[in-house]
């Protein structure tokens, strides 16, 4: 079974880059859950997302996840991100700074790049979704292409493809090998 978790900001779109990805693996015709966590968040508070994809669902939360996807990297400075990953877990960090525990991808830059930015802030879901997808190998990038249309609003989705074929490939070429999930 795989087990992601989304952590990002209120705003930022956590459930629907879960969503996104539980759509694509549905598409590959793979059982897949996407798992939104909601409570009193507003605006930029920390919000959580769960993907969950296997033989057999459950309906419960991932208590622990084999990838930890961070949508703001400020987050890792203001708690324990570890805390939500399996020994062994893969963290992938929205970052321009790299370190030895996870794997950065400059989602923001990209998201300027491409003109991706809502009320003021850059939108970085689907571009970590693909860095996900492209570092788990859990479902294509062709896959990803062809859900962005059902959640992204029309006017955006040609940047949003470039976005997450960029952010794809990015993750392709840093990326570490990642822990065998069962």
């Amino acid at each position: 079974m795989f087990e992601a978790v989304f952590l990002g900001r209120g705003g930022q779109g956590a459930v629907t880059a879960v969503q996104l990805l539980a759509y694509a693996a549905a598409l590959e015709g793979k059982k897949a859950q996407a798992l939104p966590e909601f409570g009193a968040e507003r605006r930029g508070a920390i919000v959580r997302a769960y993907l969950r994809v296997g033989d057999v669902l459950l309906h419960s939360s991932v208590k622990k996840a084999d990838y930890v996807v961070v949508l703001d990297g400020r987050i890792v400075e203001q708690i324990d991100v570890r805390q939500y990953g399996k020994p062994g877990a893969v963290y992938i960090v929205n970052s321009k700074t790299p370190a030895d525990w996870y794997i950065a991808i400059d989602a923001t830059s990209i998201a300027l790049k491409h003109g991706l930015i809502v009320a003021g802030w850059p939108v970085v879901n689907l571009i970590m979704a693909a860095a996900l997808a492209a570092v788990s190998g859990l479902v294509s990038l062709d896959s990803i292409v062809k859900a962005i249309p059902e959640y992204v609003p029309k006017r955006f989705v040609e940047s949003n493809i470039k976005a997450v074929v960029e952010g794809y490939e990015v993750a392709k070429r840093i990326l570490r090998p990642a822990p065998s999930v069962d």
